[in-house]
Parts: structure tokens; sequence; C-alpha cells
């Protein structure tokens, strides 16, 4: 229940409670009144038809009875020794008694039992004699009695809600900031590594504020966590990858000063291609530092809107020439509307295809098939995407390596004896999520593999 219902409710409940219990004391009095008894035997005696009297005679009768306190026997005999009414249990309602056997009777009793016998004064013909009886070994109570019980309890019920209401709230309101600032120093200490949303189920915290504001910092925890990963991953992707253009700068021109580089033909195509490296690293370097200073969502709103179809072109362009060193069959087809535009980062871009196909180059053999097509789909809720696919022929993925291809380093069973760090797919995955695109890979071990691109438009 929320902070708000709690309190409302406790305000309801200091209100409600009072009112109820003042409601109550009454009813108690009632209760203990003779009035219970013995007006509903007033109302009887009224009824019989050979009482004549007059309203004003019913009256002095009512109020004699009404004054009766707690604890009193009383009866009310008429003037023809008959008991109209009687909480005396040896006189009973509607017996006739001679006057003789009236007073043996009270003559018997006098030694446990005080009497006072009443006659009142009425206006009428008929007479009443009203005889009340108390125990002798009864204390008359005080009359402040009757209303301290009552109205005790009454307090001692408010005392209670009020107390059991406290506490709960408090426990909750404590333990639900307790946990929240936890999680927080846990945050702060660059700890994402904890299920907050587990840790508030399994501590019985009814839901509030301020397990919907932990509920909240969950997700923030998830999203610091998944863009911790993300720059990890591409810092190690771009470092991974700033290792070829570094590589044959190096080798060129340990070339060149080692003179086996000595034609002047030579040197100047070395010279190129140690400026065409040089540039492809400065790039490399930019992105690194342009993708670090903004998180996935700001990135995203940096991109601008390429024709994604040369992009792709090229691709399958450089693919079938590769293929054909590499003795594989490419085949590419491109079903896509040149006018299509596409938010990129067209280096990204390319990387995360040439990755793929570079691992589809490494898991298939001579002979083997690797196959690039495009083309443009509408989804069920006539949404339209994209599908860039990549299949080969190769040796396939097994079922327990499906789930952790695409992590840091993890490196699959028929990996393990080929060279490599376990990057190339984290860093196609990383680049896909940033752009907010998806990939999906369907495989079977030795019939090949699938990965699917899938650009929403």
């Amino acid at each position: 229940m929320k902070i708000r219902h709690q309190l409302r409710a406790f305000i309801i409940g200091m209100i409600v409670i009072p009112i109820i219990c003042s409601a109550s004391v009454p009813l108690f009095l009632f209760i203990l009144s003779p009035e219970r008894v013995l007006m509903k035997g007033y109302k009887e005696i009224r009824k019989l038809e050979n009482l004549e009297m007059e309203n004003e005679d019913w009256e002095v009768l009512r109020r004699e009875l009404l004054n009766v306190p707690p604890g009193v026997q009383t009866a009310i005999i008429a003037e023809h020794s008959t008991v109209l009414l009687s909480t005396i249990p040896n006189l009973k309602t509607g017996s006739t008694l001679e006057d003789s056997e009236l007073l043996t009777f009270l003559r018997h009793t006098s030694r446990d039992y005080f009497y006072q016998v009443v006659t009142p004064k009425l206006k009428a013909s008929v007479n009443f004699l009203i005889i009340h009886r108390t125990p002798k070994d009864m204390k008359k109570p005080p009359k402040a009695h009757l209303f301290i019980v009552p109205i005790s309890m009454c307090l001692i019920i408010f005392e209670l809600f009020c107390v059991i209401t406290i506490i709960l709230i408090s426990n909750n309101i404590s333990h639900s900031i307790s946990l929240l600032e936890k999680a927080t120093d846990r945050i702060a200490s660059g700890d994402f590594d904890f299920d907050l949303s587990a840790e508030i189920s399994h501590s019985h915290i009814t839901n509030n504020e301020i397990t919907s504001l932990a509920q909240n910092l969950n997700k923030m925890r998830l999203s610091l966590k998944e863009e911790t990963e993300r720059r990890t991953r591409f810092v190690m992707g771009i470092s991974h990858d700033l290792r070829t253009p570094v590589a044959l700068i190096k080798g060129y021109t340990e070339a060149l000063a080692d003179g086996v580089v000595s034609e002047p033909e030579e040197v100047k195509k070395s010279l190129e291609v140690i400026g065409v490296k040089t540039e492809q690293l400065e790039t490399m370097i930019d992105a690194l530092i342009n993708f670090m200073k903004l998180d996935s969502t700001q990135w995203r709103q940096q991109l601008l809107p390429h024709d994604i179809v040369p992009i792709i072109k090229e691709f399958a362009r450089t693919s079938e020439m590769t293929g054909t060193v590499y003795k594989r069959k490419i085949t590419a087809k491109v079903s896509l509307p040149d006018s299509i535009k596409i938010p990129v980062d067209k280096m990204l871009f390319s990387r995360a295809l040439e990755n793929i196909f570079s691992n589809a180059l490494r898991y298939t053999k001579d002979g083997d098939s690797i196959s690039i097509t495009a083309e443009q789909i509408t989804t069920v809720e006539n949404k339209k995407r994209v599908v860039i696919t990549i299949s080969d022929t190769g040796v396939g993925i097994e079922k327990e390596d499906l789930n952790h291809i695409f992590d840091l380093f993890y490196r699959g069973t028929n990996s393990r004896r080929e060279q490599g760090m376990g990057i190339g797919l984290s860093v196609v995955k990383n680049i896909i999520d940033t752009h907010g695109w998806a990939i999906h890979v369907d495989s079977d071990r030795g019939v090949g593999t699938i990965f699917r691109i899938e650009i929403p438009l």
C-alpha cells in the first residue's frame, strides 16, 4: 500500500474509532441498566386492558423503573396480588401471592437481602407495590464507575490502533529507506551486479512510493551497467581493430628502414599504404573519442541519414573479391530501393558487416558457400524493416554457445582451435545495439550459421 494511502487510512481511523467508541458508551450503559429488562416488562404491563391508568400515572411508573440501579432486583405487584413484573427469581412474573405469602417470603429472605418497598403515588384507583432488593454483601458501585469502564476501553482501543498503525507505517518507511540507501551506496561505489527488485521482494516490504523509487533506481542501475559494458566492449573492439593498421604501418616502416623496400616505385606504394592506414587510424581514434563523450541516445541523435544501399553493395563487392582469394562461393543479392536513407555511422556499420563476414570465412572451408542478402520486409505490425542476412555452410555453432557468442572474450567450442580473442562478434553486437537495431543468429551444428540484422525504418 502506498504511504499516502496508509496515512489516509490512519487519519480516517483516528476520526472513525472515537466516533464508534462514543456511540458504544450509551449502548454499554444500556446493557448494564435495568431499562433493558424492566422497560420491556413495563411495556407489556401497559398493554393490559384491565389497568385503567392515565398517561401521567404511567410516566410515574416508568421513571420509577428507570431509577433502579444496576444489580438491584425488582418486582411489581398489583393490588390484586398478581406479580406483573419481576426480576426476583423466587417471584415469577404472572404468579399470584397472598399478602401472608409475600410477608413470609420477605421475612425468610431478609437475612440475605436488603428490601425496599415503594408505593408510587398515582391519581388512578389502581395501586402498585414495587419491591427492590439487593444482596447484603453487595457494595454499591459509584456511578462514575459506569463511565470509566467503557471510556477506558475506548481509550485502549484507540491507543492500540494508533500505536500499531504508526509502528507498521514507520517500519515500512524505514525498511524502504534503508534498502534504498544501501542500493545507492553500492551504485555510487560502482557495484552494478545486484538485483534490487529481488531484494525488495525478499524483504517483504509493501509497495509504496519509496519502493517505486527503488524500482526506478534499479532501472537506472541496469542502464548504467549496460552503458558501462557497452563502453568497455567498444573500447576493447576499437583497441582490437587498431592493431591491424598499426601492424601494417609498423611492417612497412620497418621494411623501409631496413632497406627491404628500396625501389622508388615500391617506396611510393609503401608510403601510400602508410598514409592510408594512418588516416584510418586517425578516423578510428576520432570515432572512439566522440563515442566516449556521448551516451548511446545522444550518439544516435548525432547520426545523419545516409544512403545505406551503396554501403551494402560495396561490402558485397569486396566480399566477393575476398571469397575468390579464400576459395569460397560468395553470392550477394541486394534487393533494396536506392532511396532508403538510415541514420548510421558508415564506418561502424561497415565494421560490423566485415566482422560477421570474417567470422564466416574463419569457420568455413574451401568450397563452402557464403550468402549475403539485403531486402525490405513488412512485419505483422505493418512496420517496415531492412533485413541484412549473412549465412554460411560452415561448421555451425554449438547450441550451448549460441547465447554467449556476443559476450566479450567468449570463445565457443569450435573457435578454441582458431586464433582470436573473442572480441569480433562482441563489437558487432555493440555497434548494432548502439544504433538501436537488432541482431539474431541461428545455427545448426554441421549445417551452417545465419546472422540477421534488422534495421527499423
